[in-house]
């Protein structure tokens, strides 16, 4: 173990004191042979094959926010649910996000680009975390039983990348979004509308009435175009950072669909 992430390990288990499982760290490979760094923690009790969560974030931020009780995640409550309730859950940096950060392409400019007409290297940036997270999910549900369910959640960019991954990945069971934003369709692959006939887990989509990251409008087309015969959707009276109270809404689903 490195210096640098050993002590990044000392300061995510003082941010998360609550947590009976600290955060192990694991490294993939990806397609392209990049590192993707991520982290494991371990669920509660003892069980054979646990339920697995992958947790996505969003732009400009890292893994570490289902670390943390701050806002706008609030994404430490998620996690230490999940875990206590039994998942298994995996935390994966974005590409040049977090511990794959690379000055000379942050991606709040990337973004800027792409809205300036220049979208190349951020489609190729969110095309490339969704390969991430496969190559991710190849390997944690390669060895040992099929776990009794594959959950992916995900906050805003976590939630773009969580709709284009359950569009590719059967295995995936069940999804939450919150406050995707919308991606005109011109970016191909980075637009998750342009892949919604492919989603058919049991879906639940929470939005933001003052979203300006996306319209009632481009949020009820993205609804509609799954052909998920188990989706709910959910909307706040609040901008796109979602209160607190959007955690229940995700706990009760949860139990809704009788998972762990």
């Amino acid at each position: 173990m490195t210096r640098s992430l050993f002590l990044g390990l000392m300061l995510l288990a003082t941010s998360v004191a609550h947590a009976a499982s600290p955060p192990v760290p694991m490294e993939v490979r990806a397609e392209d042979g990049e590192r993707i760094p991520a982290w494991v923690l371990e669920p509660e009790g003892e069980r054979a094959h646990p339920p697995v969560a992958l947790l996505l974030h969003g732009l400009t931020r890292s893994k570490d926010d289902w670390l943390s009780e701050a806002e706008p995640t609030f994404g430490g409550a998620l996690t230490e649910h999940l875990r206590s309730a039994g998942y298994r859950v995996y935390l994966m940096d974005a590409r040049r996000h977090g511990a794959r950060a690379t000055p000379d392409a942050r991606p709040g400019a990337l973004a800027k680009r792409a809205h300036a007409g220049d979208p190349g290297p951020y489609q190729a940036m969110i095309v490339d975390t969704v390969r991430d997270a496969q190559a991710l999910l190849k390997t944690v549900l390669a060895n040992g039983k099929k776990p009794p369910s594959v959950l992916v959640a995900g906050y805003s960019m976590g939630a773009q990348v969580g709709l284009l991954l359950a569009s590719r990945e059967p295995r995936i069971t069940h999804l939450v979004t919150m406050v995707p934003p919308h991606v005109d369709p011109v970016l191909g692959d980075a637009a998750p509308v342009n892949r919604m006939g492919q989603v058919h887990q049991a879906w639940l989509l929470l939005t933001a009435n003052r979203d300006p990251f996306s319209t009632e409008e481009d949020t009820q087309k993205l609804f509609k175009a799954s052909p998920s015969k188990h989706k709910t959707r959910r909307a706040f009276d609040s901008g796109h950072a979602l209160p607190r109270e959007y955690l229940d809404e995700v706990r009760r689903w949860l139990a809704a669909q009788r998972l762990p």
